[in-house]
């Protein structure tokens, strides 16, 4: 049965996922592009971005991988985990939605969104052990996706770099990925307009540690690539 992503069949996926490390940093950086263009369409997991989870955490974890390729799939697993759209079996876009409560509202089968975010989690603690001594703005954007999986050995490095000079952008990500892990968001200011973007448009009833994720991811973001985006 053939395996989709958000620009259709993902046949091409494997062949991707190879030229990720291929010795031409031009090839390299295309593959990322479009690998990112089609597992995170507009923001939006599929059952390819689901089954691509395994392979971009190997990728990300080795040190066998150039930089530059590395640091970008680990924002594109930190992104994927913190997608706010799923695809449905029919091509239709299902969203993340929360009640009164700030409970989430259950999806269709297959819910792609929950399934994503449960691999990367998963897979995302071998990631931080094989940056446990490197102070980079991915680890802190996967931190904010997912702390519950932030091993300890790892907390203080983060912790550290919420004083690091001249990185302001990286600082306040630093924050609130311990804040997100010490459970206490409300520590965390959610409105950052010039981060967020013009015209964001925040979820009714979106938790409050969910705004500050992704917010936090975006920091991080902005801190390695500036406004140019990581692909």
């Amino acid at each position: 049965m053939e395996v989709y992503d958000g620009r259709g069949g993902a046949g091409r996926m494997p062949r991707l996922l190879r030229s990720l490390m291929d010795t031409d940093a031009g090839v390299r950086l295309d593959a990322l592009s479009t690998i990112a263009d089609r597992l995170l369409t507009d923001d939006t997991v599929s059952e390819a971005s689901f089954c691509a989870v395994p392979f971009l955490v190997e990728l990300g974890a080795s040190y066998k991988v150039a930089a530059d390729v590395r640091d970008r799939v680990i924002f594109l697993l930190a992104a994927m985990a913190l997608a706010g759209k799923g695809f449905t079996e029919q091509g239709r876009r299902t969203h993340r939605r929360w009640n009164a409560l700030g409970r989430e509202l259950p999806r269709t089968a297959p819910d792609w969104l929950t399934q994503t975010r449960h691999a990367v989690a998963q897979g995302a603690p071998k990631i931080f052990e094989a940056l446990a001594s490197e102070r980079v703005a991915c680890l802190v954007a996967l931190a904010c996706a997912v702390p519950e999986r932030l091993p300890p050995f790892v907390v203080g490095l983060v912790q550290e770099m919420i004083d690091l000079p001249g990185e302001a952008e990286l600082s306040d990500a630093a924050e609130i990925a311990v804040a997100l892990l010490k459970r206490s968001p409300e520590l965390l200011v959610v409105d950052r307009p010039k981060v967020l973007g013009e015209g964001l448009v925040r979820p009714a009833h979106q938790p409050r540690e969910v705004a500050a994720a992704l917010m936090g991811y975006r920091f991080a973001l902005a801190s390695a690539y500036g406004d140019e985006g990581a692909w």
